[in-house]
């Protein structure tokens, strides 16, 4: 059954999506690194085989790497002639690193103005890549439609509970070592993540934040990326592919056996324990759902991986923007997209902080979304209307 299913480390809420993503030709981000940088700078950043391990066999090519975006990113591409799949494979991987070079906030580099770079000096004019610019635009847009829940400038809040956690996991007490942001502090810090404050120029490829500020793309970098690695594959011809960024899953067309391909989605109360529970001993209790689908993603955001303890209470890393804290309720979230896919990440953190009831009616109002939520340490879960059809064996 392993060899069959693709396994991912998450949750249960699953998305089939039609919205419009940015319609912008992803071959132009190959054609733009090749033309905006200089050769040295390329040799630099941009090398295929020093930053990445590909092996190309009969049928089958993979590219592995675990430089970017802080995860492991693994494409395999079948029934490719092994002359052109190196190439493929390495323009993916170019794609990977343009993505992680723009949304960074943890690094600048010399050859790009990031968000890090933006960061840092937030009052002032930065002049931005088109592509950026792009991703942003979309970022804001998605503040209203997740009806608040993603809001790309809430960083000064989150950067408030990171450095608990972070302080936390180093303390040699914890019993004094952790502990949690002060109200007064959040409440300071939330001064400055209003969404309108962030001053986009669509057209001159500019952005201004208002003093205090910082942006963080965590919610939509990595999704983003992955969909426009799946449309460089198919400009250059691959028609099936897996793609697994971090947990994000992305399929085109039949597997080589010319089946779905299927996915199992790992119970996070098994990944939470180490797989020490008694239910964690064997398949069916590791995994709590297997679905199948052609052309789909499947993305997952949850409470379990990210997170410590203050107090005989657990906060994770998601961080609720109507709270200013972590959601105390549910546990996972996994959503399936079958469409234009490159929102599946604002999508799934967004219905796992949502209230449940309003989670539910957003998916059952929209007929691109299904979802499944895995509530509780006892394995409640609820779906959407018609979940159901994605289930390799349907209840």
């Amino acid at each position: 059954m392993a060899k069959l299913t693709q396994t991912i480390t998450a949750i249960s809420l699953f998305i089939i999506s039609s919205l419009s993503p940015s319609k912008a030709n992803n071959t132009e981000v190959l054609k733009t690194i090749a033309s905006k940088y200089s050769t040295d700078t390329i040799s630099q950043f941009y090398k295929c085989d020093a930053n990445a391990l590909i092996n190309v066999e009969a049928n089958k090519a993979t590219l592995n790497t675990v430089k970017y975006f802080g995860t492991s990113v693994t494409i395999t591409v079948f029934n490719q002639p092994q002359s052109q799949a190196k190439k493929q494979l390495c323009h993916a991987l170019n794609v990977i690193q343009e993505y992680h070079f723009l949304a960074s906030n943890y690094s600048t580099y010399p050859h790009v103005t990031n968000i890090k770079t933006i960061n840092e000096s937030p009052t002032d004019l930065h002049q931005i890549d088109p592509l950026l610019t792009d991703l942003l635009a979309q970022s804001i847009a998605w503040h209203d439609k997740s009806q608040g829940y993603f809001n790309i400038a809430l960083s000064p809040v989150i950067d408030l509970w990171r450095e608990k956690r972070f302080a936390c996991m180093k303390a040699k007490n914890k019993q004094t070592g952790c502990q949690i942001p002060t109200q007064h502090a959040l409440e300071q810090a939330a001064q400055f993540t209003q969404i309108t404050d962030i001053k986009l120029d669509t057209k001159q490829h500019n952005i201004r934040l208002k003093q205090g500020m910082k942006i963080d793309l965590g919610g939509i970098a990595k999704g983003w990326m992955t969909e426009k690695v799946f449309q460089q594959l198919v400009a250059d011809g691959v028609n099936q592919f897996m793609i697994d960024a971090g947990g994000n899953i992305r399929h085109k067309g039949l597997h080589p056996q010319q089946r779905l391909f299927a996915t199992a989605i790992e119970d996070p109360l098994c990944k939470k324990s180490e797989y020490q529970l008694a239910t964690c001993a064997n398949f069916d209790g590791q995994y709590h759902e297997v679905i199948a689908g052609e052309n789909i993603t499947v993305v997952s955001s949850g409470n379990y991986l990210r997170y410590f303890e203050v107090g005989g209470k657990q906060y994770h890393h998601l961080i609720d923007p109507t709270t200013l804290a972590p959601k105390s309720t549910g546990v996972a979230t996994t959503v399936i997209l079958d469409d234009n896919q490159i929102y599946a990440d604002v999508i799934s953190t967004s219905l796992f902080l949502m209230p449940l009831e309003q989670a539910i009616a957003f998916a059952n109002k929209h007929d691109y979304i299904e979802a499944v939520w895995y509530l509780n340490e006892q394995g409640d879960k609820v779906t959407s209307e018609s979940f159901d059809k994605y289930r390799l064996t349907p209840q």
